[in-house]
């Protein structure tokens, strides 16, 4: 999800980056939410993009939608019962769940830190007394497996405990790195979704539900199995030869089933901000939790516990896709949550290369955009 992510968020960044075509003549003062919706609405159409945004102003939010969600069924996005996929951007949520349970079981005898060994949980996983709680969180377990064997299609519907053991076994077939070493993986997060049941002896869903979406009162947020009649997943298209709504592609429910606390979340771009303004206030995580999951002691670079902090740790951002099909997720929004944006996007221009040079520009282009939103008094 990591690589394939960063190929498809480039087209979402150049969409964030174009907002420093806004007018110059345009005071800070005068920048209205009508101004802000048709600039964004024209800013999708330039850029081919289709999708929901969520803007923050001020702790003020404004959700500009564009484009359909179903081009055959003429379903628009932001309708009442459209959700979008989050991809990586759910393992944030993942990773507050588990810093619940630790807060909850302390004391008790199943009480665990992020220093627990997981050989409680996963005794037949090779290196499992080396690799702690912390490491999966930061993904520094080393464990590895192939990006496109974790999210390829198994066409088998698995329930939450064959989509952990399935992990637990491949990853017993592979190489592994060595413990502390960086490598960004989904691996990680499906074993904490095994965890999360097995210190609640209730299942991931069942978490999910009672400790995020009815905690914080959500009204479009599920885990794909438990997804609603009346919901639909949006479909996602790629712009190609000079038309929208091309290659089709959605998400079937036996691929997201392998994806358990890693990229089975739907939901939309204002919900996934009530989210994030819950982080660390006592309503999701008190604040000493949600520092202990931004501050782990495993972590080597900027990346803690499902999200990256940047700038002094004064902007936090997360991004997600899954492969082969032609969504993006992007959120960044400023560490009190009052200023920043939420993309959650179902069609891009295309795939861009994925190298080291790419990914220098897409900090810039990030580093960039926030000046001019600064300027404008919407960053």
């Amino acid at each position: 999800m990591f690589k394939k992510g960063k190929k498809l968020i480039v087209a979402l960044l150049v969409l964030v980056a174009a907002l420093a075509f806004w007018p110059k003549e345009t005071a800070p003062d005068l920048v209205t939410a009508a101004d802000m919706h048709v600039f964004v609405e024209k800013l999708f159409k330039k850029r081919h993009v289709t999708g929901s945004v969520a803007i923050v102003q001020n702790g003020h939010v404004q959700v500009v939608n564009y484009g359909l969600a179903n081009a055959k069924q003429k379903v628009k996005n932001g309708a009442s019962q459209v959700v979008y996929p989050v991809a990586s951007l759910q393992k944030e949520v993942t990773g507050g769940m588990i810093m619940q349970l630790m807060e909850e079981k302390k004391g008790s005898s199943s009480a665990f830190s992020q220093n627990t060994k997981i050989s409680r949980w996963y005794p037949a996983l090779r290196n499992a007394k080396k690799i702690s709680v912390g490491n999966l969180l930061s993904h520094t377990s080393g464990l590895r497996i192939p990006e496109g064997e974790v999210e390829a299609d198994r066409h088998i519907n698995y329930s939450e405990d064959q989509a952990v053991n399935w992990i637990v076994t491949r990853a017993n077939q592979l190489p592994q790195d060595k413990v502390g070493s960086y490598h960004y993986s989904d691996v990680n997060y499906v074993l904490l979704a095994g965890i999360i049941k097995k210190v609640s002896h209730k299942s991931y869903a069942w978490n999910f539900k009672k400790r995020v979406v009815q905690r914080l009162g959500l009204k479009s947020t599920y885990v794909s199995s438990q997804l609603p009649k009346n919901k639909m997943l949006a479909v996602s298209y790629a712009y190609k030869h000079g038309k929208n709504y091309q290659q089709a592609a959605t998400l079937e429910k036996t691929r997201l089933s392998q994806l358990v606390g890693a990229g089975n979340m739907l939901t939309t771009a204002s919900d996934y901000y009530l989210i994030q303004e819950a982080l660390g206030t006592g309503q999701f995580l008190s604040p000493s939790a949600f520092h202990k999951l931004t501050h782990l002691k495993s972590k080597i670079n900027q990346y803690s516990g499902g999200v990256y902090l940047k700038k002094g740790e004064k902007v936090k951002l997360a991004y997600g896709a899954i492969g082969s099909a032609h969504y993006a997720a992007y959120f960044q929004l400023t560490a009190d949550n009052k200023k920043g944006f939420i993309l959650l996007l179902n069609q891009h221009e295309g795939k861009v290369k994925h190298n080291k040079r790419k990914l220098m520009e897409i900090r810039r282009t990030i580093e960039s955009v926030f000046s001019v939103l600064k300027y404008y008094g919407i960053e």
